[in-house]
């Protein structure tokens, strides 16, 4: 049967006059009317079926997640939203990813937090990463667009910072994983970034790694028994780190070139979080790896 554009517009309004038919306290109503709503934008067949799709979804979840009310619903089982959030649920980072025709991506989603009241603040990626961009403190309006898909709370002198662990689908041959930090701060901002990751080359505010599209990087936050190298010394010790694989370039002649770098399949390095700071272990040898690929 051919669908016509009308009738996709239809679906969309008919969709959205539902989700506003549900009552504030039904909890499975509105996350399954925001799902159905939110499913349309991945069956349009072009990138502006996405984007209206898109854009009839991103304004009903907006006017939700605006309610008080909306931070007793988790929205954990909304079609293609991946969301993260504190131990406390006051601090919540829903997104989503676009896959466009040329084989990039363009990213959303809402930072909900408390603070006196509900604040949310949306996301929409930018075309291009800003200058400098590993070194670089960013606002939201700045946004690279990333899924987050892991919430690590530290404190970082006064400051309650998250570490968020993203995704993102880069280019057409390569995507990358990010470790960034993201806070809140005195005027009310959310700030992405923080000069808190000690690297061979320097301070850095956000870690970022580039590799081949088609290959697979680990990248998550696990509890390890390590055995991390000290000089001469080996000492083993027990502790929460971010681990990740190395990457190195399929072929020594692709040295620099990230789009054809690989997992070496062997190697991992970390970041343990050491007074203030997201401090790089290299080669550190886990103890348990098969826990670590689950």
């Amino acid at each position: 049967m051919k669908i016509t554009i009308p009738s996709i517009l239809l679906t969309i309004l008919l969709c959205t006059n539902c989700a506003l038919a549900q009552p504030v306290d039904n909890i499975s109503g509105i996350q399954d009317s925001l799902s159905k709503l939110s499913s349309l934008i991945w069956k349009q067949k072009t990138d502006s079926g996405s984007m209206k799709a898109n854009d009839a979804f991103f304004m009903k979840f907006q006017s939700v997640l605006k309610s008080g009310s909306s931070l007793n619903t988790p929205f954990d089982s909304i079609h293609g939203i991946t969301r993260v959030a504190s131990n406390d649920g006051k601090m919540r980072i829903f997104t989503w990813n676009i896959p466009q025709s040329d084989g990039t991506n363009k990213y959303f989603g809402f930072v909900q937090f408390i603070n006196d009241s509900v604040v949310l603040i949306p996301l929409q990626s930018v075309e291009s990463d800003p200058a400098d961009f590993e070194t670089r403190q960013i606002s939201s309006k700045m946004w690279y667009g990333a899924i987050y898909y892991k919430l690590i709370e530290v404190k970082i002198g006064s400051v309650k910072a998250y570490t968020l662990l993203g995704w993102d689908g880069y280019t057409a041959n390569s995507n990358r994983k990010l470790i960034d930090i993201m806070y809140v701060d005195n005027t009310g901002n959310v700030v992405f970034g923080m000069p808190v990751f000690k690297t061979e080359q320097g301070i850095k505010s956000r870690i970022v790694k580039e590799y081949a599209e088609k290959a697979t990087m680990l990248l998550r936050y696990d509890y390890q028994s390590i055995l991390i190298k000290k000089g001469q010394k080996i000492k083993k010790e027990k502790t929460w780190l971010i681990v990740m694989d190395r990457l190195i370039p399929m072929d020594p002649s692709m040295k620099g070139m990230p789009k054809y770098y690989v997992s070496s399949g062997e190697i991992y390095d970390g970041y343990i979080f050491r007074d203030g700071f997201w401090v790089l272990v290299e080669d550190i040898e886990v103890t348990n790896k098969v826990m670590l690929k689950k």
